[in-house]
């Protein structure tokens, strides 16, 4: 027979093509109907909805024209014949297609709804979603889950733009019915916060359960604020068949932290089944590559000629009357003995201390008073020492150690001289913060040997990472020298050592033109010889203090250990940075262990989102 205007043309709906047309006229009466019905006898194409426009100058008036159609048509790919019939706690996919007759194919990638229109009182009958994109065959597809309320029937809309929509029904059935009452059981190392309690198809097995990732193929859940009595109970589910109970825990601060899971879960008719779900603490990932940023206080912890040198480069720029007479004291006490010197110089060391201290830090020329203020600043920032890191951490055995690798990248410097404080105009909290790198440490007058620490950790109840004790390298007082060379004098003078620093503080050859008269020549001293003598004596005085600065490069190290917190901000069970970081340590130098000193450390995954 030929093809005619007046008859559907019938195509499977899953092969992509155009199904079954609407007539543009009607013609041929029962004889078309007939034919009709034959082309389109598949019965996943029950019900449909739109179809082509008419074409221009058809005839739309009058009982029998023909309806104006829409240039897209949804059919439903199920006999909807009759309620489509499922018993409670089921799920069934429901299907629709979209095809787009302007563009003679399917509608791919367009938005179509499913929506409960109709639902019953006592209903639990739900979607999944309730809008999907259809894929390149124009299909689109959904879940309905028919709850635990047995002998309840939905009406189902489906519909998408500039088509028409299409509704059917679904009737859940009844069965024979039983309970599952889960009690849940835990012993952790940590309290729990709320539980997710699940309950989904026997299908899921424990073994391929994922805790990241839980199935959403949900037949009832309940979450628990806390462990509390921890009991779970499902009511009205269909005998003879097996459940899964799975249940994720949130840890105090809200990050996933235990899981449970029990496979197999009978319900029996008339019965309620109890079992036991018991929660294991997860184990984090912390396995992956950090930046780490440390900073320590070694304030008095310094042992050693190191630490002597030390607390004198801090009685210098803190109290200058005092170092001076300390230092008088020693020489005074190598010809007339400690006991005498004390006893001649406590007549008046401290008269002479304050006058000299207030003359320094009051009186003395600004740039006096300006090196005494940077020397102080240089004591804080030794003593808030900021360490930069690459934190490598691998596993060593089993999921609770690994190993760490701690490279040192470089150090960071808080230097505020010239920065303007909190609350004057201008005020930058970050303002003198530099940083230094390994190159810039070790191209300096005392070469700094900051290298790789290795140690061993353990991770407990959870999220604690426990450091074991450990060696770094560490020359603290080569940092000392670091600090004022390469930050403090190229700032102020543009010199990198103490002796130019000085020469350029006091101009010799400009004093000798000053002081310089004529009779002096009578003696055999000219400018040349004056400026000498002042050059010498610079020397003199910079010649302890280099003397000083040389025995600060003795080889130091530190002992470390340490605790912190590990931080999943995604669920994922990796590790994203860790937090809360202590180090407790003491430095080793001439044989001889320090006072204990403390740090504070943290760690960024490399690559996070900040």
């Amino acid at each position: 027979m030929k093809d005619s205007p007046v008859l559907r043309q019938s195509l499977d709906p899953s092969t992509g093509g155009v199904p079954c047309r609407t007539a543009r006229t009607v013609t041929l009466g029962l004889l078309a109907s007939a034919v009709l019905l034959a082309g389109c006898s598949d019965d996943r194409v029950v019900a449909v909805g739109g179809g082509p426009a008419p074409e221009p100058g058809a005839d739309a008036s009058g009982p029998d024209a023909t309806p104006v159609q829409r240039d897209r048509e949804l059919i439903v790919l199920h006999d909807t014949s009759a309620p489509l019939a499922l018993r409670v706690t089921e799920s069934v996919p429901l299907r629709a297609k979209l095809v787009d007759y302007a563009r003679g194919g399917p509608a791919s990638d367009t938005a179509v709804s499913f929506r409960i229109v109709t639902s019953p009182d006592g209903g639990t009958g739900t979607l999944n979603i309730e809008q999907v994109y259809t894929d390149a065959a124009g299909l689109a597809t959904v879940t309905f889950r028919s709850g635990t309320a047995a002998d309840r029937q939905y009406t189902v809309e489906v519909s998408a733009a500039e088509a028409e929509p299409v509704r059917f029904d679904i009737f859940v059935s009844d069965a024979p019915r039983g309970s599952v009452k889960v009690k849940l059981a835990y012993e952790g190392a940590i309290a729990l916060g709320n539980i997710h309690v699940r309950l989904v198809p026997g299908l899921y097995s424990c073994g391929s359960m994922n805790v990241v990732s839980p199935p959403s193929d949900i037949i009832a859940e309940k979450t628990l604020l806390g462990l509390g009595p921890g009991e779970v109970a499902w009511h009205n589910l269909p005998d003879a068949q097996r459940f899964t109970v799975f249940a994720t825990a949130k840890s105090q601060q809200g990050r996933l932290a235990a899981a449970g899971c029990l496979d197999g879960v009978a319900v029996i008719a008339g019965q309620e089944n109890t079992v036991t779900l018991p929660l294991y603490l997860l184990s984090l990932n912390a396995t992956g590559v950090y930046a780490s940023d440390a900073i320590f206080d070694f304030t008095g912890a310094i042992p050693g000629t190191v630490g002597d040198v030390i607390d004198e480069i801090s009685l210098l720029f803190n109290s200058p009357g005092g170092f001076l007479i300390v230092q008088i004291k020693r020489l005074a006490s190598l010809y007339v003995g400690e006991l005498i010197t004390n006893a001649v110089f406590g007549l008046f060391e401290d008269a002479v201390v304050e006058a000299v201290d207030t003359w320094m830090f009051n009186s003395s020329p600004p740039w006096v008073r300006n090196i005494l203020t940077v020397g102080q600043d240089l004591m804080q920032i030794v003593n808030r020492l900021e360490l930069l890191a690459t934190l490598t951490l691998t596993k060593l055995t089993g999921p609770y150690t690994v190993q760490g690798s701690l490279r040192w990248q470089g150090l960071a410097l808080t230097w505020r001289y010239g920065c303007a404080r909190e609350g004057q105009p201008g005020y930058d909290p970050n303002c003198g913060r530099r940083e230094f790198s390994m190159t810039d440490i070790a191209n300096t007058e005392f070469p700094m040997n900051l290298v790789e620490g290795r140690f061993n950790a353990a991770i407990q109840d959870f999220d604690r990472l426990i450091i074991d004790n450990h060696v770094v390298r560490l020359n603290y007082g080569r940092l000392v020298i670091f600090v004022l060379n390469e930050l403090i004098l190229e700032t102020l003078t543009g010199h990198d050592n103490l002796s130019d620093a000085v020469h350029s503080f006091i101009d010799c050859a400009a004093l000798a033109d000053r002081i310089y008269f004529g009779s002096l020549s009578t003696i055999g001293i000219d400018e040349s010889d004056i400026a000498g003598f002042c050059d010498g004596a610079i020397d003199v005085i910079i010649t302890p203090l280099t003397m000083v600065l040389e025995a600060l490069a003795v080889e130091t190290s530190i002992r470390l250990s340490g605790t912190a917190v590990l931080e999943d901000l995604d669920d994922d069970l990796r590790v994203d940075r860790i937090v809360n970081g202590q180090y407790m340590g003491n430095f080793e130098s001439d044989g001889r262990a320090g006072e204990p000193f403390t740090g504070t450390w943290q760690a960024e995954r490399a690559g996070a989102a900040q």
